[in-house]
């Protein structure tokens, strides 16, 4: 499965090369990438608050029973994306962190599928629908679905930045880093300028221990101080915390005024110790 997901992104990114015009189907980004501003503990997991796969409905009762029919299309001549648009409403009321009977969110599921479905056979090339459904395999943790879903849609729209940032996100679900770096450098091709993908990309690099290149990405949308201080969260996050500590003493002596690092380092302070030298190199890194 590794090989063929690889495979594909090998195949399909590599026609990703013109700006397209966004799309607002995933314009919802809960993303899970450092926050210098968030309190240490508040992280949400790694392998999912990007695309839904850590978000674990507390399953109990519920106040009103929610309908789960399907819009009859003989009755509706509903154009695809207005299909799509119902669909990925369910689909997020079925993820909803509220509670929910599993039941409910399963026939959730289901109706949200189907207009996916119904919406690509009005429209084969629905970018809302191939993504809708790309979403919702990834939500499922059906990797090979997925996968197939954002395949479709390179080919249709190798030219959309939405899609392969699309495809980034599900990768980190699946705690694919290098997918979710190869899709996200497609992106970067489209808009090379996009101050998201740039931090994203640079995370991605982290989380596969590649951090003296995570660090230079991140320098194109960020102080040296301000790098260091988001690698510094980025190792405490994956249990690294002395090389953590160590990048975010050298935030501050980049930059005594960085209140972020300066916070995140009086924190640490009441469980760690700090290194003494706060030049201390990263392990099996040069910087």
């Amino acid at each position: 499965m590794e090989g063929r997901l690889r495979s594909l992104l090998v195949a399909g990114l590599a026609a990703v090369a013109l700006p397209s015009v966004g799309c607002k189907f995933f314009q919802k980004d809960d993303t899970t990438l450092p926050n210098a501003t968030m309190p240490i503990g508040t992280q949400q997991a790694s392998n999912g608050g990007w695309f839904g796969g850590n978000k674990k409905p507390a399953y109990g009762p519920v106040q009103e029973q929610i309908p789960v029919r399907v819009v009859s299309s003989a009755k509706r001549d509903f154009k695809p994306d207005t299909f799509s648009a119902f669909a990925d409403a369910e689909l997020e009321m079925a993820y909803d962190e509220t509670s929910r009977p599993e039941q409910d969110r399963d026939a959730l599921i289901d109706v949200s599928r189907k207009k996916f479905q119904e919406a690509l056979k009005r429209d084969p090339k629905s970018k809302l629908a191939l993504l809708g459904l790309g979403k919702l395999y990834t939500w499922a943790g059906d990797r090979e679905r997925a996968t197939q879903m954002f395949s479709e849609a390179i080919k249709a729209h190798p030219t959309d930045k939405d899609v392969p940032w699309a495809l980034s996100r599900s990768c980190v679900k699946f705690e694919d880093w290098a997918g979710a770096s190869t899709a996200c450098d497609a992106a970067l091709k489209l808009d090379p300028e996009n101050r998201t993908y740039m931090k994203a990309k640079g995370y991605f690099l982290a989380r596969q221990d590649k951090w003296d290149v995570a660090f230079d990405t991140l320098l194109n949308v960020m102080n040296e101080s301000e790098a260091r201080a988001f690698l510094g969260r980025t190792l405490v996050g994956v249990g690294r915390t002395q090389d953590g500590l160590a990048q975010l003493q050298m935030a501050v002596k980049a930059n005594p005024n960085n209140e972020n690092a300066q916070n995140l380092l009086a924190q640490l302070q009441e469980s760690q110790t700090l290194p003494t030298n706060p030049d201390v190199q990263l392990t099996g890194g040069t910087r």
